[in-house]
């Protein structure tokens, strides 16, 4: 059986017009304060995951992206978590002597992130912060 032209425009216009993922789904997270049992509780009082997984419901890593470009233009960028806490460890051991250097500014106190392999966070100075958020950002399966 040969197919026509216009039957395999058709089949082209079905196949590059349906997307792989369901796009409509809302965004999904969950918010955690932390406490004694997080790291990194002395400078941030939350923690917005996401699912490091991708699925046709759940684009964890995508929405994590999203929010993160979202926090860099509306706060200033930062760094991830771990080499946060180094520069700010070795800018109070050595600052002091390095000619009056400042703390660098992807030292972001307002915010921060970890994006390892089964680990996508956004780390939150207080609850101003996460309200403009949730504001930019309102889900309604949210969790705190």
């Amino acid at each position: 059986m040969w197919a026509t032209p216009g039957l395999l425009i058709s089949i082209l216009q079905i196949h590059t017009t349906q997307p792989c993922f369901n796009l409509n789904t809302s965004m999904q997270y969950k918010i955690r304060k932390l406490d004694g049992r997080y790291t990194h509780r002395e400078y941030f009082a939350y923690t917005i995951v996401f699912s490091p997984r991708m699925s046709p419901d759940n684009k964890g890593m995508l929405w994590f992206n999203d929010v993160k470009r979202w926090f860099e233009r509306t706060y200033g960028s930062s760094s991830e978590i771990r080499e946060w806490r180094e520069m700010l460890r070795y800018h109070h051991a050595f600052g002091s002597y390095l000619d009056n250097a400042g703390l660098p500014e992807h030292v972001n106190f307002n915010w921060s992130y970890t994006n390892g392999y089964d680990d996508l966070r956004i780390y939150v100075k207080s609850s101003k912060e996460l309200t403009m958020f949730k504001l930019a950002h309102s889900v309604d399966g949210a969790t705190e």
